[in-house]
């Protein structure tokens, strides 16, 4: 593949991502502002920042958020 499009490519996770996190977090309105998934998106960010890989971040996030919601229900 021309590198062009493999950085194309390497930007699509990150922006689904972000696309999905905004969604659900935003909803309707922002009446619906579920902490847990600030808290699975710091979890992004904090494996982001050490450079962990897209999938190993991605579970991350979600068992974080999997976890806070299991504790707080």
């Amino acid at each position: 593949m021309p590198v062009r499009a493999r950085s194309v490519i390497a930007l699509v996770p990150p922006a689904l991502l972000a696309g999905f996190i905004v969604t659900d977090i935003a909803g309707p309105g922002w009446s619906a502002l579920d902490l847990t998934l600030l808290a699975g998106l710091a979890t992004v960010l904090v494996l982001r920042r050490y450079r962990a890989p897209m999938p190993v971040t991605l579970l991350g996030a979600v068992a974080v958020t999997a976890l806070l919601r299991l504790c707080t229900s």
